[in-house]
């Protein structure tokens, strides 16, 4: 009968240490995230930021062949 209580006591420790571990790390990933996250890191950029994207001329038949040949070059090389 006394190897049986004990059986019980050491399960009920491990859920114990496992729940009070898992509370913790829970604890520490969500401080490091408020405090080292940016708040909203989609918001739209203050100061002297530039657009970096070039779009396309619709009758341009140069920009699309730069962009087929990169497309292939992705295929091929993976870059």
């Amino acid at each position: 009968m006394g190897g049986r209580f004990r059986r019980i006591m050491d399960v009920v420790r491990f859920f114990l240490v496992f729940v009070t571990c898992s509370l913790l790390g829970y604890g520490i990933v969500t401080f490091l995230s408020e405090n080292f996250l940016p708040a909203n890191p989609y918001r739209e950029p203050q100061g002297n930021a530039v657009k970096v994207v070039r779009l396309l001329q619709e009758n341009s038949s140069t920009d699309l062949d730069w962009y087929l040949e990169r497309l292939q070059l992705f295929y091929l090389v993976g870059e």
